[in-house]
């Protein structure tokens, strides 16, 4: 028994050296004792709550911070798969190369390491039904709402009305389906909300995928959230509230209606004195009257399936429960109303009415409550919109003393699905029955001037009901845009409708704010229904909006209040939030202006508000006015170019609304390219709240012109896994061109970037950046878009993504441009590592070129170099002998053979240089001879680049003009980055590089803290390097981590076809210096030396970083050069120490000197070529003239496509 702790020790211990995903597998459960009937029923009695862990939630998400939720990472959380056959249930990991039929990333997370429940691929089959199905958990509240997120994909979803996705509740009472898939909620992540009910012992909710025959289908389930579903929380009561005998409170005017508030069930006790009507043993003494429409009584078990029906009645929370609705019948959608009139009534002064109602799948249905006396019908209290599938609390208050009818009307408008129903209609001890006949006198409907069909405008003229709320007066007097969310609220709401279901309800209010006391507003009240949810008002359907459409808002808002507007399109089955404010610990009047951007029609805002009434008592908040600007689609922004630096605004121009993947104006954290502290477009895809895939900025329309124009913009794209950016064009009446893209890391640094676009006659056109999310780690940036007459110059840089950059062949139609999906070449392009990529290809095969036949392939004609420059390309060689590859450079007629290049081993991409000195105008020639092989023989070239300095060594790189040809290895997700030693202070990463010594360096790195934890690895590849006898591979290398434990690491392998071999490798930290590491290297066939950082299992922070590689093909390592790096290692003499001082000050006097000088000579000469061009757009804030001066000068990288 002294042993026994050693074998709990020992499985912590792995548990502990596997990292945390194994770790969170291991969640605690019911640590304190506790009975069965404690566990998972949504009350944490255990002093760590593990008696709610595994229950199909955990007590609390530690990503998401919410309590009693699934996340799914690195759990199930007790759910499990119970289907019956091969579609089943299986944890998965977002993919961005699996996109389509997978999720791009998750909901947690918001990247592709996110983990969620999917549906298994299963095609060709009958029909099969997917279930995963929760634990058993007890006693959900009356509150009770599930959230989850989903993701649908597949086509004709959006076309079908079968329910791919139903989320069903297992009870005592049988199966009942809560909540089911609208039509088109198909791709991206959606937001599910269903209501479980009062649930008395024990329940289990599944979720369900039915996949029909022969139909590809993928279902995806993340964030499972089960909210409000205990019991009320301890607290003390006041004079208007009744005292649970488990805890809470409940309202004196909520007792006795139909909703258990206390999980004991008093409040629904000796209840005899009221009214009470569940339809279940007919119709009470209430009537139904024949109108257009007719209440019928009836029960889910016995309708017919309809995704627009009630599932259940709200009596008792089951199939068999009978209520009462009024519905379009499938064969007459014209619409009508439908009268149910209470027995007559009169009040002692304290007569209600509480009534249960669900209003479901249409925003355009009401259900409206009169009360009517003999001599008027006056209207209490009216409910339009969707509230959800599910049955919400109503109350009204009728104070009349004289006798009175209740008419409760459902008006279903034309066209529209949809039903409304009834159940438990409760009057209150004060409503007494009356035996006395009310004579009301005949009502006749006033005949409207217009068909249905229509809207009537106050001038009597009728328009299409289409045109109503378009942000344009059709009618000619403004009156079809009155109620349309525009107001100051002076004459009511503006269009603006309550569809609030909780305890907080928006209503007309007058002087309830202190901090503004004059006239009306819109805000918050105590409301009638049972859920503890948002207060939310929406607008009637709007649109089409323009380019330039934003909301302005006048508000106040409390010391705690919380204020949002989402956007609601039901066409596309989205809810975004797009702008929200939260207070600041005092009452605030405030404004704001929220873009809305160009929307089809239908789309409705909604205003989502919350505030502790029980603390602030007197509400704070409250809208004062809104106002719609500049939202007429058919009106034109007036335009005054594309040129912008976005120091003092946008411009000209706008963000197209997405699901919150979207550009922000951005200062500090980077440089900006203008000033260097100014400000600049971001995006940053690794935000949680990103729902979407692509974020878009467009620019204003412009007008035609007779010339092309060359645009140039700034942009920056860094970090180990950021995605693409792409810069359109879009002419009227045509599909978007694609002119401009880049993929993957280019470094922290600013570069230029150029398209040029050609006029299309008498055709406006729009300019966009798009950027894609398909990379989450990393950052993007834009910065001084300008536009110049004329073309651009000749591009130096081309990946064949747009365009084949001038390139052309002597031989027509031998040299062509293609995807991986072209049959003959590559299976990817080296740019983006993907079939959709492009390059160039030529076909070898001895039908097309001949044995000793040459085809040519030529670049544009590049201006004269002043200094030498460095050609880079890839190439890629068919493994049957394709023929040679020789590469000339042509000056003034004369060509000069730079390399040739013949068959290699494997077929995979390959880097080849050499440097350049022109005197004149040149071209770079390709030229390929056959070699008369077979039909499968090609070459193909790819990544074209000329760029200033010499060229390295192979294998060589000092990285101060990029990455030489290190790149990402195929296959690998995350990359090296490169960048500036100038990082801030709090930064791990070198202030200094190693080549330069100062922050203007650059050097290779990796920052462990974004790969995250779980050993992810990030690798640099090498150019393949030819076999080697000996050879020496010395770099420098730089491991600092704030953490002494860390578990990073840097590795050095040899890859090649005799596999792989590690040499050497460094864990943890290894000092604040750069180290000196060097080692022979051998290879018996041809290789690549790759570089590989590796996350540790835990949580880092800290760099890896990689400067100064240099590869000495067939030399020795000894004696190596040694850099001195650790401090106190050199022994120095005063006087050496003294001479060394001075020569620095002097070198460092020369130096800002010679720096000074060079720093005017390139503005002057770059401002000179400036005043050249007199036809340059100016811009409307600050002028810019270049990028912010560093020494020693980053050349100007002028790259286009």
């Amino acid at each position: 028994m002294q042993g026994s702790w050693l074998l709990p020790c020992l499985m912590f211990l792995i548990k502990l050296s596997a990292g945390p995903q194994h770790l969170i597998q291991a969640v605690s459960v019911q640590q304190c004792g506790t009975t069965s009937a404690q566990v998972c029923d949504f009350v944490c009695d255990c002093w760590d709550c593990s008696d709610e862990n595994q229950c199909g939630y955990h007590k609390v998400s530690a990503i998401l911070e919410t309590p009693f939720t699934c996340d799914f990472e690195g759990s199930t959380c007790g759910w499990k798969d119970v289907s019956t056959s091969a579609y089943r249930w299986i944890p998965a990991q977002a993919s961005i190369s699996a996109q389509g039929m997978e999720p791009p990333f998750d909901h947690t997370l918001g990247t592709d390491m996110g983990w969620y429940m999917t549906t298994s691929k299963q095609r060709g089959k009958p029909s099969l039904t997917a279930r995963l199905t929760s634990p058993q958990m007890r006693e959900a509240a009356a509150t009770c709402e599930i959230h989850a997120w989903y993701h649908l994909w597949g086509p004709g979803l959006n076309e079908t009305h079968r329910p791919s996705l139903i989320v069903e509740l297992i009870h005592a009472n049988g199966t009942v389906t809560l909540w089911q898939n609208p039509p088109s909620s198909a791709s991206s992540w959606r937001e599910l909300v269903a209501y479980t009910g009062r649930v008395h012992g024990m329940f289990q909710v599944t979720f369900s995928s039915t996949q029909a025959f022969s139909e590809t289908m993928m279902v995806a389930l993340d964030d499972v959230e089960f909210r409000n579903c205990g019991p009320p929380h301890p607290q003390t009561c006041d004079l208007y509230e009744v005292d649970c005998q488990q805890g809470g409170c409940v309202g004196l005017d909520r007792i006795c209606d139909a909703t258990e508030d206390c999980r004991d069930g008093i409040d629904e006790k000796n209840c005899d004195f009221f009214s009470f009507c569940s339809f279940d043993n007919g119709w009470c003494d209430w009537l139904s009257e024949n109108k257009t429409l007719l209440w019928a009584n009836s029960s889910s078990l016995k309708m017919a399936p309809s995704p627009t029906f009630p599932t259940r009645d709200h009596s008792t929370n089951s199939q068999e429960g009978y209520f009462v609705f009024v519905s379009n019948s499938p064969l007459n959608i014209r619409g009508g109303k439908a009268w149910l009139i209470s027995p007559t009534l009169n009040s002692n002064g304290n007569c209600s009415l509480v009534l249960y109602i669900h209003l479901y799948d249409s925003h355009a249905n009401s259900l409206n409550i009169y009360y009517r006396t003999e001599n008027l019908t006056q209207l209490i209290r009216s409910r339009s919109g969707e509230l959800g599938n599910y049955w919400f609390r109503e109350q009204v208050d009728f104070p009349e003393q004289e006798k009175f009818q209740i008419v409760i009307e459902g008006v279903i408008e034309m066209g529209h699905t949809g039903s409304i129903a009834l159940d438990d209609l409760i009057l209150s001890s004060g409503c007494r029955n009356q035996t006395d006949h009310l004579s009301v006198p005949s009502e006749l409907e006033p005949e409207s001037p217009c068909p249905v069909d229509q809207f009537v405008c106050a001038n009597k003229s009728c328009i299409s009901a289409e045109l109503t709320c378009d942000f344009k007066d059709d009618c000619g007097d403004g009156s079809d845009e009155e109620s349309c969310g525009m107001t100051g609220f002076a004459q009511g709401t503006g269009g603006w409708m309550d569809i609030s279901v909780g305890h907080l309800e928006w209503a007309m209010q007058k002087n309830i704010s202190r901090v503004d006391s004059v006239g009306y507003t819109f805000g918050l009240q105590e409301g009638p229904g049972q859920m503890f949810s948002l207060a939310k008002a929406i607008t009637p359907v709007l649109g089409p909006s323009g380019l330039a459409c934003a909301l302005e808002m006048e508000f106040t808002i409390g010391p705690q209040g919380f204020l949002a507007l989402a956007v609601v399109d039901k066409s596309l089955g989205t809810h975004q939030i797009v702008w929200s404010t939260l207070g600041n610990g005092t009452a605030v009047a405030a404004q704001a202006t929220v873009p809305l951007g160009a929307r089809d029609r239908p789309f409705q805002l909604e205003l989502l508000g919350l505030e502790n009434l029980k603390v602030t008592k007197n509400p704070h908040l409250a809208i004062r006015n809104i106002k719609f600007v500049k939202c007429d689609s058919s009106s034109q922004v007036l335009s005054s170019g594309l040129s912008c630096n976005f120091e003092t605004g946008w411009c000209n121009w706008f963000i197209e609304q997405s699901d919150g993947f979207e550009w922000e104006r951005s200062k500090g954290g980077t440089m900006d390219h203008t000033i260097g502290t100014g400000y600049f477009l971001s995006i940053n895809p690794s935000v949680h709240s990103s729902l979407g895939f692509r974020a878009r900025l467009v620019s204003t329309p412009q007008a035609p012109v007779d010339q092309g124009q060359c645009l140039s913009f700034w942009y920056r794209m860094d970090g180990p896994q950021i995605g693409t950016l792409n810069l359109k064009v879009k002419h009227n009446g045509e599909p978007e061109h694609v002119l401009w893209t880049r993929t993957g890391s280019h470094g922290a640094v600013w570069h230029r970037g150029f398209a040029s676009i050609s006029p299309q006659r008498a055709q406006n056109y729009q300019v966009i950046f798009e950027a894609l999310r398909d990379g989450f780690l990393g950052a993007m940036a834009l910065d001084d878009i300008t536009v110049t007459p004329g073309g651009c110059s000749v591009q130096k840089h081309c990946s064949f993504e747009t365009s084949d950059c001038g390139f052309w062949g002597t031989k027509q139609h031998l040299w062509i441009r293609q995807t991986g999906t072209g049959g003959q070449g590559p299976p990817t392009d080296h740019t983006l590592g993907t079939l959709k990529g492009h390059y160039m290809i030529i076909n070898c095969s001895e039908d097309i070129l001949p044995l000793g036949e040459k085809a040519i392939l030529q670049s544009p004609t590049f201006s004269s170099l002043l200094h030498t420059h460095c050609v880079m390309f890839w190439y890629y060689l068919s493994s049957s002998n394709p023929g040679t590859l020789t590469v000339y450079v042509e000056e003034r007629g004369t060509q000069r053979k730079m390399l040739s290049i013949s068959a290699m081993q494997g077929e995979v991409w390959r880097y080849s240089n050499f440097s350049v000195q022109v005197q004149d105008e040149w071209q770079v020639v390709f030229v390929v001879e056959g070699a008369g092989e077979g039909p499968s023989s090609y070459i193909a070239l790819d990544d074209f680049h000329v760029k200033e300095g010499v060229c390295p060594e192979s294998g060589s790189c000092d990285f101060e003009l990029g990455t030489c040809g290190w790149s990402r290895p195929h296959g690998d997700w995350y990359s090296w980055d490169w960048k500036e030693g100038a990082t801030p202070l709090w930064s791990p990463s070198p202030r200094e590089d190693h080549t330069l010594g100062t922050e203007a360096g650059h050097y290779a790195y990796v920052d462990i803290g974004v790969l995250g934890m779980g050993r992810h690895t990030a690798g640099l590849a090498s150019e393949h390097l030819p076999a080697t006898t000996g050879s020496c591979l010395q770099f420098q290398y730089h491991m600092n981590f704030m953490e002494q434990s860390s578990q990073a690491q840097l590795k050095v392998k040899l890859f090649s076809l005799q596999g792989e071999r590690m040499v050497w490798s460094a864990t943890g930290h290894q000092g604040r210096t750069w180290m000196n590491q060097s080692f022979f290297v051998t290879s018996l066939t041809e290789f690549q030396i790759v570089l590989e950082a590796t996350s540790g299992a835990w949580p880092s922070s800290g760099t890896i970083a990689v400067d100064d590689i240099s590869y000495a093909a067939g030399a020795s390592c000894d004696p190596i050069q040694k850099w001195d790096t650790e401090e106190g290692d050199s022994k120095i003499s005063e006087a050496g120490l003294a001479a060394g001082v001075v020569c620095s000050i002097i070198l460092v006097i020369i130096g800002a000197i010679f720096a000074s000088y060079c720093i005017k000579k390139r503005r002057t000469l770059r401002a000179g070529r400036l005043e050249e061009s007199v036809d340059i757009q100016g811009f409307d804030n600050i002028t810019f003239r270049d990028d912010v001066v560093i020494i020693p000068p980053f050349p100007e990288d002028e790259e286009m496509e």
